[in-house]
């Protein structure tokens, strides 16, 4: 039996209480029964390139263990409307722009561990930017795991018309013993003319299994900006997707992947193509070493009606020898005759030799050579995440691994 048929240590009646206790409103409460309901009723996935065989979530999933969770940002900006807030908190107050927001973008009903997030999450941040405020420093959200060693964090990112922010959320731990699991999901609202710098660290610690969602609204003459980095823990399996809703939205979209040490990291970037004249460029870089293993299944929709779209997506591989592999599936689907141009492309291949060779002649040792070219590969991307400090975090992970 699949590990996540049942969960014998949770029920409808203990989810509700908690909620209860917690102080949530009803139409939260509501929520949360129902999302129980799909998640008993839906079948367990089968996803080719993530193995769950040895998942065991019926022992590290608790209903409400607090968690460890850090917001920080420019405490300046409440002057001028903006909100960044425990998202739980921000529901218990009834605000109305998170109860009409909450759960549109991610369909709790679509799989069995966005229905399990939906009954269960308990952190996050909520972020709410007024029209034409512009925010220069960072909201970043950190995210640890609890003492039960679970993680279901819930972002929930609305930038009105004209306005502009960067939200950075990060999850980080140390090493585990045995399993620990993260189940986030991000719903981002980007509103007409605004423009959002939104970067996703996962760092954790081995041991952790990550499975998540991201979901982007991009409305008119919107711009996304997007950075990712997945790096840690045992398994990652997270379902990325933006729609440029209207016309004249556009994303550049860029993320680095590096799996070593029997890690399976899965990276599935969805972008749909819905208003006119929208744009978009995806690159992703992975290296993978050891017996690192990294999938990468990306997918570009354009919809009949996205007339003179303009859009590439691009993954490009490198491999540092030993048994690590990697899957690439780029793909576009184009359901229009009128497209301004389209393409996809994936490389792989291994360290050039001739040029380790080149540096070594030069005093450089092998080790440090390969350490030059992996940071070399990865600093077009790393370059753009708008923090300092996490910008040092992640570079620090990466050459932990090297």
């Amino acid at each position: 039996m699949n590990a996540l048929s049942t969960l014998p240590n949770l029920t409808d009646t203990q989810i509700i209480e908690a909620a209860q206790r917690r102080g949530e409103p009803g139409w939260l409460v509501l929520r949360r029964e129902a999302a129980w309901k799909a998640f008993v009723e839906a079948v367990p996935p089968i996803w080719r390139r993530t193995d769950l065989s040895k998942f065991q979530p019926d022992r590290i999933i608790a209903p409400e263990a607090p968690s460890a969770t850090r917001l920080t940002w420019d405490e300046s900006l409440a002057a001028q409307g903006v909100i960044f807030m425990p998202l739980v908190e921000a529901a218990k107050s009834d605000d109305p722009i998170v109860r009409d927001r909450f759960g549109t973008a991610i369909d709790a009903h679509s799989h069995k561990f966005n229905a399990l997030h939906a009954a269960l999450w308990q952190d996050g941040a909520f972020l709410y930017v007024p029209k034409h405020v512009a925010a220069e420093a960072p909201f970043v959200a950190s995210f640890g795991l609890n003492a039960d060693g679970v993680s279901f964090a819930h972002n929930l990112v609305v930038l009105e018309e004209g306005s502009s922010a960067s939200f950075v959320e990060e999850y980080s731990s140390a090493d585990v013993n045995g399993q620990a699991f993260s189940n986030p999901a991000t719903e981002l609202f980007v509103g007409a003319g605004a423009l959002l710098r939104y970067v996703v660290v996962q760092s954790w610690g081995a041991g952790v299994y990550h499975i998540g969602a991201q979901r982007v609204i991009a409305g008119r003459d919107a711009t996304v900006e997007w950075v990712s980095a997945n790096l840690g823990g045992k398994l990652q399996h997270v379902e990325a997707e933006i729609a440029l809703t209207e016309s004249g939205s556009r994303v550049e979209w860029q993320g680095v992947t590096f799996a070593t040490n029997k890690q399976s990291l899965l990276t599935a970037p969805v972008l749909r193509h819905v208003g006119t004249n929208t744009e978009s460029h995806l690159e992703f870089k992975t290296v993978v070493a050891d017996d690192g293993y990294s999938s990468f299944d990306g997918l570009i929709k354009i919809e009949k009606d996205s007339k003179g779209t303009a859009t590439r997506l691009e993954e490009h591989a490198l491999h540092l020898g030993g048994k690590g592999r990697t899957d690439s599936i780029p793909g576009l689907k184009i359901d229009t005759n009128d497209v301004a141009r389209a393409g996809h492309a994936s490389t792989s291949g291994e360290i050039d030799e001739e040029q380790l060779f080149y540096m070594r002649a030069r005093g450089i040792s092998r080790a440090e050579a390969i350490h030059m070219i992996v940071m070399g590969f990865f600093d077009p991307v790393l370059e753009r995440i708008p923090s300092e400090d996490v910008r040092g975090r992640v570079t620090a992970a990466i050459e932990a691994k090297l």
